[in-house]
């Protein structure tokens, strides 16, 4: 401690000029030391401060290293299963093709043996004696006689073979299909359909109307069905490609040696609500039973209904092309009966001619809607390509109304059918123009129309 008293004496004896001058020395060497010292300590804060900026500075730099690592690492991850499922679905789409294709060459080598048995006449000689012996026995006993492929009552309903009944919408198919039911299924045509009818015993038929309900059918067809004993039908919009092969596969292991005939009315109109897809598996479902049932001697019998294109030349020859729907799955049929229009003139709707896709003999029949009930046709007399036309417009029933603008080339069950798919979200309307041509704007006045007209 500094001793005032002491100080203060020897400021007396220096006097105050030299204790002011001691005083200012004093003064500026203490306030020297004292801003040194605050420099120091500044220095040393800025310094801390700086060190802890580095620091901090560097830890985020680890972290967003760290993150970025994550990040790469866990895209290399998501690569790494995007290639393998990427591998498990080539791997799968290579084992389908496979299968495919030997599912192909045995198809191949079927049709090769069946078109080189219908290369020969199936039809009975004109004396009548030939015995008809079915393609199922030919193929048992080895031998290709005269008479191969069994006529199923018509002669284009052959045994064992996949056949399709084509024609433009509203022709008549659903009724004559009914015919083509009962006659088979009593072993007897009561209204000549053809110009040959072949006895046959009473054959098992299954028939999938998805163009008739149960109500409908039990009107038109009620007294002559309720004792056919032989004949179980299906019917409703409720029927699928599943349904159809699970009541085949159910049905295939009681029938005899008669074998069973399959109708399928309207195929166009299932593919339409199943998909291509789902059609697909059923024609290859479908074909490998009658593969298995041709091979134990109770043969399946195949019969389609389809729609024949809006474009479709009824003069020109028929191909799977001018079929409505997938190509490929039409390709499935062997033979293909087909009606059109005839030059006749006639106040009744005239069907046009019958032909059969395959085989050196063809078989014409005009056929004419006789107008009275709708499970009645007569057969008109026989026909030639030359007979060939557009349906006759000379008289027009007055039942029908008249609707101002051209006809559509679909009916209004067929758009509800899309405009259903819409709404299930099972297709788009852009998928819908892309293969049937009809726009969106179509689809949704059709609808509003027949809601309006409902109502109404």
């Amino acid at each position: 401690m500094v001793n005032i008293n002491k100080t203060i004496e020897q400021i007396k004896e220096l006097g105050p000029k030299k204790a002011a001058g001691y005083s200012l020395l004093a003064i500026g060497i203490f306030g020297g030391a004292y801003y040194v010292y605050n420099w120091i300590k500044r220095s040393s804060k800025t310094e801390e401060q700086n060190n802890a900026s580095k620091n901090k500075i560097e830890e985020i730099e680890t972290a967003s290293n760290f993150k970025k690592q994550e990040i790469e690492q866990l895209h290399a991850h998501r690569k790494e299963e995007e290639r393998l499922q990427t591998d498990q679905k080539i791997e799968v789409i290579n084992a389908q093709k496979e299968a495919d294709i030997e599912k192909m060459k045995l198809r191949n080598e079927l049709r090769k043996e069946r078109d080189a048995a219908k290369a020969v006449s199936t039809f009975v000689d004109g004396d009548g004696t030939d015995k008809i012996e079915s393609y199922r026995e030919a193929m048992r006993n080895g031998t290709v006689g005269k008479n191969v492929g069994k006529a199923l009552g018509f002669p284009w309903v052959r045994e064992g073979f996949d056949t399709g009944l084509v024609g433009p919408t509203d022709c008549g198919k659903t009724s004559f299909v009914m015919q083509n039911v009962i006659a088979i299924a009593k072993g007897k045509c009561d209204i000549k359909l053809a110009p040959e009818w072949y006895d046959i015993p009473p054959t098992p038929v299954l028939l999938f109307s998805l163009e008739q309900s149960y109500e409908e059918i039990n009107t038109y067809y009620g007294s002559v069905i309720n004792n056919l004993p032989m004949l179980e039908i299906y019917a409703g919009s409720q029927i699928t490609p599943k349904k159809i092969i699970d009541i085949i596969k159910e049905k295939k292991d009681i029938i005899t040696s008669t074998g069973m005939v399959v109708f399928v009315d309207n195929y166009s109109k299932l593919e339409d609500k199943a998909g291509v897809k789902a059609m697909k598996q059923f024609c290859e479902e479908l074909d490998d039973l009658c593969s298995q049932s041709l091979k134990v001697g109770r043969p399946i019998t195949p019969f389609k209904v389809y729609h024949a294109k809006p474009d479709w030349n009824p003069t020109k020859p028929l191909t799977p092309a001018s079929v409505r729907g997938n190509k490929k799955n039409v390709n499935f049929t062997n033979n293909f009966v087909y009606f059109t229009y005839c030059k006749h003139g006639s106040d009744k709707r005239v069907l046009g001619y019958i032909k059969l896709k395959h085989g050196n003999k063809e078989t014409l029949s005009i056929l004419e809607y006789a107008g009275t009930e709708i499970d009645q046709f007569r057969y008109a007399g026989k026909g030639s390509k030359e007979d060939l036309g557009e349906a006759s417009t000379e008289q027009k029933s007055c039942d029908v109304k008249q609707t101002p603008g051209r006809k559509s080339e679909y009916c209004l069950d067929e758009i509800m059918v899309l405009y259903d798919m819409v709404q299930a979200k099972e297709c788009t309307y852009a998928e819908i123009e892309a293969s049937y041509g009809i726009k969106k704007s179509m689809i949704k006045k059709r609808i509003q129309r027949a809601r309006k007209n409902t109502l109404t």
